[in-house]
């Protein structure tokens, strides 16, 4: 940034962080650690602690890495190769542990879509999980506009 040091910079973020007091049932919090959702810094800062840590599991060239976010998507050649590229990830942070999707008919869930391997081929098919409530906040509701 134009005009501060990374020293500074690095003092305001660690301040944005600490002060993340929200409101909820008429009572208010402080988040003690890690990202508030709906925090403006959370998409960026998530994205960085990742790219720090995935480095491992690169260098063991995973036929397929693909994440979005914090959410990952590994594709190995043998289940041994996928449990060492697992533990790799979770052994990176004590704070943060990924977990496993299970297959169902050899469907796998990933974000908003199933993956399925046929031949040398990758399917795809929309997914949405069984705790969505198909709840829409309304054009018109009182909520505010960005």
């Amino acid at each position: 940034m134009k005009g501060f040091s990374v020293r500074q910079v690095m003092g305001l973020l660690k301040e944005c962080l600490n002060c993340n007091v929200f409101k909820w049932s008429e009572k208010y919090f402080a988040q003690a650690r890690g990202l508030a959702m709906g925090q403006r810094l959370a998409p960026c800062l998530a994205i960085a602690f990742k790219t720090k840590r995935e480095t491992p599991v690169l260098e063991r060239l995973p036929m397929m890495y693909c994440r979005y976010i914090d959410d990952c998507f590994v594709v190995c050649s043998t289940q041994e190769e996928i449990d060492k590229c697992f533990d790799l990830i979770n052994r990176q942070s004590e704070h943060i542990k990924l977990a496993r999707e299970k297959p169902s008919e050899s469907w796998l869930p990933s974000l908003n879509l199933q993956v399925k391997l046929m031949g040398r081929s990758f399917v795809t098919k929309w997914y949405r999980k069984p705790s969505n409530k198909n709840i829409i906040l309304h054009w018109r509701s009182a909520h505010p506009r960005r």
